[in-house]
């Protein structure tokens, strides 16, 4: 073999190692999987969607971590369905599922001597299964599946959101009623008006509420009130921003925009709204759309299509992203962008 010849092949040789080296250093694959973001170093259990809290570090904020969650929770069976319903899976399986953020619409059922919370949506109630005659789906029914989700899986916690959909005079009666379910499993619940770590919230539901004190219960939880955001021409700023003593709260809950502006207002939240450790973020992707009668299905489809396709960033506190009809594939597009 000449000098000439072997120079060449050494040469050869030689750049292909460079180019191999330079591949792995530079080259990135930008598809949004888990390992993709940054997450190579989770423990196997964040990948599960029942207990992907687990590998989270105690001192995480849970305003500081991106948090899937679901709209309307309890709608899954409901009156009016095709307007109304906006879940397709029970309040256990969406928590199974992944989701760690329920949003409860309660009002006050008085069809029996002894008065309960029922489930609702706006004026439509909510029932335990699809039959003709079925019951209303109650407060117990809802909590019975947070605790038995919470005995199982200790190291997740839940943030439950209640809002009140009824008449005024029964406000208080509702809200001594939701105290005495609290207090008589407390161990369950986190009720401070601060933003816990993880760490503090583990095997607990953390109490939030969209509703003033008029009880004079004490107990409210992390207090969240906003404006309805009923709007269908879009404005140029979707979201709001809310200061109490305690923590900061941005919310994006624009539930009469079209599929489109929907979606527009959803990513500039997520491009632009700040979460950390005293600032929470609520981004609703649901909507009943812009038209006389809305189908929360059918946008959904849509939505969550959309948000699946999305490239979330690395190292990006996304807040709480809350979806209608949520499924686990997506409550883990969600969950996975998190790495600490």
């Amino acid at each position: 073999m000449s000098k000439g010849r072997f120079f060449r092949i050494i040469c050869g040789i030689m750049i292909l190692i460079i180019s191999v080296i330079l591949v792995q250093v530079f080259v990135s694959d930008d598809n949004n999987g888990g390992d993709e973001l940054g997450n190579q170093g989770m423990q196997p259990g964040y990948y599960d969607p029942s207990r992907w809290m687990e590998s989270l570090p105690d001192d995480a904020y849970l305003s500081e971590i991106t948090i899937p969650g679901t709209h309307d929770s309890a709608a899954r069976y409901v009156m009016l369905g095709y307007v109304m319903r906006c879940q397709d899976t029970s309040i256990y399986e969406q928590l199974d599922n992944g989701y760690r953020y329920l949003d409860l619409r309660i009002a006050l059922d008085k069809s029996q001597k002894e008065h309960r919370i029922k489930l609702v949506h706006n004026f439509a109630n909510c029932h335990v299964d699809g039959g003709l005659f079925s019951d209303y789906l109650h407060l117990e029914d809802v909590t019975k599946d947070i605790y038995t989700f919470l005995q199982k899986y200790n190291d997740e916690t839940v943030i439950v959101n209640f809002k009140i959909e009824d008449d005024e005079v029964n406000v208080k009666e509702i809200q001594k009623l939701l105290n005495q379910e609290i207090t008589s499993n407390k161990d369950y619940w986190f009720t401070e008006e601060y933003i816990p770590t993880l760490g503090e919230a583990r095997g607990r539901a953390v109490l939030a509420t969209r509703f003033d004190d008029i009880a004079g219960t004490g107990v409210t939880g992390i207090n969240m009130i906003w404006a309805e955001q009923d709007n269908k021409t879009p404005v140029d700023i979707p979201y709001e921003l809310y200061v109490n003593d305690e923590f900061r709260y941005w919310v994006q809950d624009r539930y009469k925009y079209s599929v489109e502006d929907k979606y527009e207002a959803v990513v500039d939240g997520l491009e632009n709204c700040e979460a950390d450790e005293d600032t929470w973020f609520l981004n609703f992707v649901s909507t009943s759309g812009d038209g006389k009668i809305g189908h929360p299905k059918g946008y959904a489809n849509s939505l969550n299509g959309l948000l699946m396709n999305y490239s979330f960033k690395d190292n990006t506190s996304y807040g709480i992203i809350i979806v209608d009809f949520g499924d686990a594939d997506l409550a883990k597009k969600i969950y996975l962008t998190n790495s600490f």
